[in-house]
């Protein structure tokens, strides 16, 4: 197979990254590998790692021991996040990236026979708003595909290199608004596009604009966790000190939204806290929930459960939220439409944002011809409902929510 006729796109996302491989004559994928990004550290003296699913099922079957990492791409800005200690070695951010984007690269030459030296590599709108974190994070990740083995990295914005994977399927002239809503961002951009465009080099004019907002599956899960699972876990319950009856602090339920980090609740000052709130809440039995998943490290495993529920109400109207151990059962219900109401602040920013986004470029509904949406966060349904209340339903087209960024990026070194 000539490498000439190929290119390569690589979407490294916060929960999900896919490579993609295009045929330059015929503008098909020929190759597409996707996996979660999450890195899994087994707890041994020896420096070693594990990618994807598989990194989730060997956590599960070390009994949840060692680290388990995900979302390393949202360290990329953090620019006071310089390493971590992981089997007695700093690691730091851009090899923490660079092991999952390698992992990604090697499937990729594996079905090629042949290494793979070139990768549109794709990138949110919007790292951070602040430009010396935004300067930062693209360093950042420029430098993980370096070190993954690739030595011609370009990089694209993501929601573009939808635009380009849909501008593939049009004959005429559109204006279209891509949304593209990931597990840690979502991503809004105006172009115009055609097929007449697509053998033109330079497509700056034709982006009009593009925002982001820091809205993705992450987001969600946080939210149903804080309404529908914390009350399980002591949040709204009284404790007694020096006569006054004082709330359980709500700090101690921030502190589970980073569900990789959950390992170090064990031994925090909070857990310590939380035996003195034990007794002086009355033994309730509330809070003893919550001391048996910090010190059962039962996290992440809580967080599958939430996410899975989540998409259950993709389909259905109605889904149980179930969560059982030997030592621990949580159970409740949620609606679709208590779903709906528990992220409405994300849905309203989701909706400010497309709005001004047209205003800033003068444009109404009316004047865009289809949006285009893609991304796993775009199967929630009060996602799409956004989309349905500012433009009209025979204007929504979706692409493949997991592979579209990745043959868009690849087809952008045709451009």
């Amino acid at each position: 197979m000539n490498l000439n006729n190929i290119t390569c796109g690589l979407d490294f996302g916060t929960s999900n990254s896919v490579i993609t491989l295009t045929d330059k004559e015929s503008g098909k994928e020929i190759f597409t590998y996707n996996d979660k990004s999450i890195l899994y550290f087994p707890q041994t003296n020896e420096f070693v790692y594990y990618v994807g699913k598989e990194a989730q099922d060997k956590y599960v079957e070390e009994q949840m021991q060692g680290r388990l990492l995900k979302s390393v791409k949202t360290l990329l800005n953090q620019e006071r996040f310089l390493f971590t200690w992981i089997c007695g070695k700093k690691v730091t951010p851009e090899q923490l990236c660079m092991f999952i984007i390698r992992h990604l690269k090697e499937k990729a030459e594996a079905f090629l026979g042949t290494e793979i030296n070139s990768v549109v590599l794709g990138r949110p709108a919007i790292f951070s708003e602040d430009p010396k974190r935004e300067q930062l994070a693209v360093k950042r990740l420029t430098q993980a595909a370096h070190d993954a083995g690739f030595k011609q990295v370009v990089l694209q914005m993501e929601p573009i290199a939808a635009a380009f994977h849909y501008e593939a399927t049009i004959a005429d002239e559109e204006n279209v608004l891509v949304a593209d809503f990931g597990g840690g961002t979502s991503d809004f951009t105006i172009m115009k596009l055609s097929a007449k465009k697509r053998l033109n080099k330079d497509r700056h004019n034709d982006i009009l604009a593009y925002d982001g907002a820091y809205i993705g599956g992450d987001t969600l899960d946080f939210e149903i966790l804080w309404d529908k699972i914390t009350p399980h876990l002591g949040r709204g319950v009284t404790y007694k000190s020096y006569n006054k009856e004082l709330l359980l602090p709500i700090s101690i339920y921030h502190d589970l939204k980073n569900w990789e980090r959950a390992f170090m609740l064990k031994e925090s000052k909070m857990r310590r806290s939380l035996n003195n709130y034990y007794i002086d809440s009355g033994n309730n039995p509330l809070i003893n929930n919550l001391r048996v998943l910090i010190d059962k490290n039962y996290t992440y495993s809580l967080f599958r459960c939430i996410e899975q529920s989540k998409m259950n109400l993709s389909k259905e109207d109605i889904t149980s939220i179930l969560f059982e151990k030997e030592d621990l059962k949580i159970e409740d219900a949620m609606s679709l439409s208590e779903f709906g109401q528990i992220i409405e602040k994300e849905t309203k920013e989701v909706e400010q944002r497309i709005v001004a986004l047209m205003n800033r470029v003068n444009m109404t509904a009316d004047d865009i011809h289809t949006v285009f949406i893609t991304g796993g966060t775009s199967y929630a349904i009060p996602i799409r409902n956004v989309l349905n209340k500012i433009f009209d339903s025979s204007k929504i087209c979706y692409g493949d929510a997991f592979t579209s960024v990745a043959h868009g990026l690849s087809l952008s070194t045709m451009y």
